[in-house]
């Protein structure tokens, strides 16, 4: 039983991470129908922007004087800086695509992740290396009955749940959030109803961005190492947990988060040699969701007239 109740916590954590980057996802295909693939690398531009602030704060002494203020107050200013990262994004790439096909769009994301990935790559020092990533999670652990969970993974699941409870009150009990879902079942009707649709677009690119950065970080925290090439597949893994969850819908992305992060983790501890293939069962969910429900867990069937 301990056991057992070991992995739920682990399987919370890993889903704590894959349903962060998922909304991201959900929000863009839901908004403006687009899958933006670059997502993933915004988590890897959050670490490698995250090392340098960090030491930064450290040579200033502000580390080792005030590190439970100073922390919280990096990881504001990262999801910050991240967020502008993805109004960028949207001004410079998306803007001027809206009115192209939606595979040219789609390909200019992919093309904007190769950017990323590369300039880090060339830029960063030793970029093409793994980097060391600064411990911004406390340390420790709490023991109940035998169960060892650690401070940090309690951190990572307080700071998603805190992300999605705010998220879900912005789109619900907010007017940018009635933009939005007005936005994503009509955009043109949405416009004449006296919608700004760039101002709402653009809110989405800053909200997913950000919880992409914060989704960066915490990986980088938790396992202690980041990569310039590791947005690749948290971002396959969120936009599959999307896809499993239903795209476009909001508890969808969270729901398909948490299964996917629980099919890895319990396949990994009960099927004989799982940790060498993880990735390869969460993928035959996905596989297996596209086959008899494509359209997710909580996705609707679209009827189009022709």
């Amino acid at each position: 039983m301990n056991t057992f109740l070991q992995l739920i916590i682990s399987a919370l954590l890993v889903s704590s991470l894959y349903s962060l980057v998922a909304v991201g996802f959900t929000m863009y295909v839901g908004v403006i129908n687009l899958a933006n693939f670059s997502h993933g690398d915004t988590c890897v531009l959050g670490t490698f922007l995250m090392m340098p602030l960090f030491l930064y704060a450290t040579k200033l002494g502000w580390i080792s004087a005030t590190a439970g203020l100073i922390i919280p107050i990096l990881i504001i200013l990262l999801m910050v800086l991240t967020g502008i990262w993805g109004a960028v994004i949207y001004k410079i790439l998306v803007k001027p695509l809206l009115v192209a096909p939606r595979l040219i769009l789609l390909l200019a994301s992919v093309a904007a992740g190769q950017v990323i990935r590369e300039s880090i790559r060339v830029i960063y020092p030793n970029g093409s290396n793994p980097q060391v990533f600064p411990k911004l999670l406390p340390s420790g652990a709490l023991n109940l009955s035998g169960i060892t969970i650690g401070y940090d993974s309690l951190t990572i699941i307080f700071l998603t749940i805190i992300c999605i409870l705010s998220l879900n009150f912005i789109i619900q009990k907010t007017r940018m959030g009635v933009a939005m879902r007005a936005v994503s079942q009509n955009a043109d009707v949405s416009q004449m109803m006296g919608i700004n649709i760039e101002k709402t677009i653009i809110s989405v690119f800053i909200i997913g961005s950000a919880l992409a950065g914060l989704a960066g970080i915490l990986n980088g925290s938790f396992y202690g190492i980041t990569k310039f090439n590791l947005g690749s597949n948290l971002g396959i893994k969120g936009f599959s947990a999307a896809v499993i969850g239903g795209l476009g819908d909001f508890r969808g992305a969270i729901i398909g988060g948490f299964l996917l992060g629980f099919i890895e983790v319990f396949a990994s501890a009960y099927i004989p040699s799982g940790s060498q293939y993880q990735d390869v069962f969460s993928f035959l969910a996905v596989i297996a969701f596209l086959i008899f429900r494509p359209i997710g867990i909580l996705g609707e069937k679209t009827f189009e007239k022709v």
